[in-house]
């Protein structure tokens, strides 16, 4: 299984102390290097850097894509990334949460996963307390994710 992961899974189970949730569920991960500059060296949040960069050690690895495909939509760095990164790897699973990377990943023909997909897979497989518990620990912190 070949997964890749756009920025938004990995800050919201970072920030609250969950990223292993992708570790359990898929194993290794891939992120291109945008997002890795994104979420790790661009932040200023401490506990999303240290464990975001920790995990580059562990289960996520960080790739640089070598295709650069022409999108149809305007895409951020990160989203570009990750679609160039899936579409090379012929990834199985795509982890991303932006609304127009979204679309344009369907017609890739891509479906991709939501953070709050991967939240309650993680509650039904019993590895995170509840579904709702970790949505309220988001909510607190201000991160808003589409159903």
């Amino acid at each position: 299984m070949i997964v890749v992961s756009n920025s938004s899974p990995l800050i919201a189970l970072a920030r609250v102390g969950s990223l292993y949730v992708l570790k359990e569920l898929f194993g290794n991960i891939f992120i291109p290097d945008s997002v890795y500059r994104e979420t790790v060296l661009e932040t200023t949040i401490t506990i999303q850097k240290a464990d975001i960069s920790k995990a580059t050690n562990d289960f996520i690895e960080v790739v640089t894509p070598t295709i650069h495909h022409t999108f149809r939509r305007k895409l951020g760095k990160g989203e570009i990334g990750v679609l160039n990164l899936a579409l090379e790897k012929h990834s199985n699973i795509l982890l991303i949460d932006d609304k127009k990377a979204r679309n344009e990943a369907r017609d890739l023909g891509f479906e991709p996963t939501f953070t709050t997909d991967i939240v309650r897979i993680a509650a039904k497989r019993e590895i995170i307390p509840s579904y709702e518990h970790i949505m309220m620990k988001l909510f607190k912190l201000g991160i808003y994710l589409p159903e």
